[in-house]
C-alpha cells in the first residue's frame, strides 16, 4: 500500500488568532503588548509516496518556547511529521506564558489526498461524540477507517466518546491519508473543577481540608490554578482511588464528581 501523508504549504505566515496569558501568577506580564509571533519553515511537502513534515519559527517574546498542534499537548520540538494534508491550528507559549495561535493550510501534491475534519465534542463519560471526514484529491474513491479499525464506505463516526482518535483514508490506488483527532468534552477548569476541589480541600486543620495531609504546602494549594494544572495526573488518580479527600475527613466527592476530575484531564488539563 502506498502511504500518503504529502502536502504542500499553503501560506507561509500564520493568520494571527490571538495572544493570551495562561500565568496566574505573574501579573507584570501583558500578553496583549507581547511582540510573540511564528511562522512556517523547513516544509517538504510530500506526495503519495513522499512523507512530509515542516518545523515551525517562533520569535518575539521570551524563550525557550513549547509548541501544539491542533490543541494537542505542548511540546518543545518544533518539528512535525506525518500530517495529513488540511487546515492546522499551531500554537506557541512562551516562558511567560503568552501564548500565539495561528492557522494555515497544508495541501496535498497532484496524487494526494486532502482531509476535512468535523466534530462534535463528546459529553464526559458518555459516547455522544461524533467525526465526519471529507477527503478530496486522490483517485475520488474512498474508504475509512478509524484506530485501525476494518475499512468502510461511510465517512461519519458516531457515538465517539472523549479521546484521541487515528482516522485514516485510503483511495483506489492504496494512497492513504492519515491524521489524528482529539475529541474533548465541555469540562472547565474554572467553572467545574476548581469549585469542586475549593468545596473540598480548603482548610488548615489537620487534613488540609481533605485533600492532603494538613501541612499546607504551598504546591498543594488548591486555590492555585497553577498547582492544580501542574498536578492534574495526580490529582485525578488520588480522586479515583478514594485517597483525596482522605478518609475521616468529612469531605467526599460524589462519583459525577469524580468523573468530571477524570475527563477534565483527559481533555489536557486546560486553563479553561
Amino acid at each position: 500500500m502506498k502511504k500518503i501523508l504529502a502536502y504542500s504549504l499553503f501560506a507561509s505566515l500564520l493568520i494571527f488568532m490571538g495572544c493570551s496569558n495562561s500565568s496566574e501568577e505573574d501579573t507584570t506580564i501583558d500578553c496583549d503588548a507581547s511582540d510573540l509571533s511564528l511562522q512556517v519553515g523547513d516544509i517538504t511537502n510530500p506526495d503519495c509516496d513522499t512523507e512530509g513534515s515542516f518545523t515551525l519559527v517562533a520569535s518575539g517574546g521570551t524563550s525557550p518556547y513549547t509548541y501544539s498542534l491542533d490543541g494537542g499537548d505542548f511540546q518543545s520540538s518544533e518539528t512535525f511529521t506525518d500530517l495529513a494534508a488540511k487546515t492546522y491550528t499551531v500554537a506557541v507559549t512562551d516562558a511567560d506564558g503568552c501564548t500565539f495561535q495561528g492557522s494555515f493550510n497544508l495541501t496535498a501534491g497532484p496524487n494526494g489526498i486532502t482531509l476535512s475534519i468535523d466534530k462534535t465534542n463528546s459529553e464526559c463519560s458518555s459516547n455522544t461524540g461524533s467525526i465526519t471526514v471529507t477527503a478530496t484529491g486522490g483517485d475520488g474513491s474512498f474508504t475509512y477507517s478509524i484506530d485501525g479499525g476494518g475499512d468502510q464506505a461511510t465517512n461519519a463516526f458516531e457515538n465517539v466518546g472523549p479521546g484521541d482518535y487515528v482516522l485514516e483514508v485510503t483511495d483506489g490506488t492504496g494512497c492513504t491519508a492519515t491524521t489524528s483527532v482529539k475529541i474533548t468534552t465541555s469540562i472547565s477548569l474554572s467553572g467545574d473543577i476548581m469549585p469542586i476541589l475549593q468545596a473540598n480541600c480548603l482548610g488548615t486543620s489537620s487534613g488540609g481540608g481533605g485533600c492532603h495531609n494538613g501541612d499546607n504546602g504551598a504546591d498543594r494549594n488548591w486555590t492555585e490554578k497553577d498547582n492544580v494544572i501542574a498536578k492534574a495526573e495526580n490529582i485525578k488518580t488520588r480522586t479515583q482511588n478514594g485517597s483525596m479527600p482522605q478518609a475521616g475527613s468529612g469531605q467526599s466527592l460524589t462519583s459525577e464528581e469524580i468523573d468530571m476530575i477524570a475527563c477534565w484531564v483527559d481533555d489536557g488539563a486546560l486553563d479553561n
